[in-house]
């Protein structure tokens, strides 16, 4: 846990002098428990999948890449239950585990690999929100940093990019037995992900705020629309998309 350290004194975290004064915000990135589905075994973090708790959380992000591996791996990502008053995003995004988090690249999105792809929505994800928790940040040169223009380029391009239906099983505390999906292109899905129209609507500030004219805004439009999203019988990208409710 973390430490503070006060008149001479180091206190955990946990303490309760600390804990009902601080709160805090995370950011989880693919949280794989190492589980089997089925059994449980062999119970890794068990008993901080059910989080309700802990009262003073205040955020979280949690970004899932939606690319399976054998089960044999124990592969399976833990989507958690949070304190009803946490603002709680779960998103789906490109790649594979850490293959979500490699080296970035400033070339075209059309020539990137789905990897380098990955990785350039990660970085941009990553940084968005901790500018937002109010932690900046510096790069040296070598570092590539994607522009949202970039990134919104790379959603446009996978959104079009010809994919089959895939699915990676999760450890749902929830109950609702989720799986992130990635849906292929002929559900016309209009977003890529969550990401994708943030990105879209940021866009859309920014050249409201550069010219006169009135742009309207599309991020309450079609929010459902995800190519890469979470099955739980609910989201839909059109009518045609049927499925029950876990």
């Amino acid at each position: 846990s973390s430490k503070f350290k006060s008149n001479d004194k180091v206190t955990s975290a946990n303490d309760d002098n600390i804990s009902n004064d601080v709160s805090f915000s995370t950011l989880l990135f693919d949280p794989v428990p190492g589980n089997a589905v089925t059994t449980g075994f062999p119970f890794t973090a068990s008993f901080s999948q059910d989080i309700r708790s802990c009262h003073n959380l205040n955020r979280v992000l949690a970004i899932y890449p939606y690319e399976p591996l054998p089960n044999i791996a124990l592969h399976a990502p833990t989507l958690s239950i949070y304190p009803p008053h946490t603002t709680v995003e779960e998103d789906v995004t490109l790649g594979c585990h850490q293959g979500a988090l490699f080296g970035t690249s400033s070339a075209p999105a059309g020539s990137m690999s789905i990897y380098t792809k990955a990785s350039n929505l990660s970085f941009r994800r990553i940084l968005d929100y901790l500018k937002s928790e109010g932690i900046e940040l510096e790069f040296p040169r070598m570092i590539y940093v994607p522009t949202e223009q970039h990134c919104l380029e790379i959603c446009h391009s996978e959104l079009r990019r010809k994919v089959t239906t895939t699915s990676r099983i999760t450890h749902d505390m929830t109950g609702m037995k989720r799986k992130i999906i990635r849906r292929s292109e002929t559900e016309g899905c209009r977003w890529l992900n969550k990401h994708h129209q943030q990105l879209n609507e940021t866009s859309n500030v920014v050249q409201k705020n550069k010219n006169s004219d009135k742009i309207s805004s599309s991020f309450e439009d079609d929010s459902n629309d995800y190519q890469l999203t979470f099955d739980d019988g609910v989201i839909m990208c059109s009518s045609t998309f049927q499925s029950s409710v876990c």
